[in-house]
């Protein structure tokens, strides 16, 4: 997931007029941004091991 095919419109306009809160953002990023980028059945993702890395490109 790199978030490139997401939809970064609302989050930008609620950022931009200063009412983006926390709970706004997780929602949108991961109805427009996860769910746009990998599809649809994503949730309930679990992680098994102990440590994992993120990449920023």
């Amino acid at each position: 997931m790199d978030g490139s095919r997401g939809d970064w419109d609302a989050i930008e306009e609620l950022w931009m007029a200063g009412e983006l809160t926390d709970d706004e953002f997780e929602d949108h990023f991961i109805d427009d941004v996860i769910v746009q980028d990998i599809g649809e059945g994503t949730d309930g993702w679990e992680f098994d091991g102990s440590i994992y890395s993120v990449e920023l490109r």
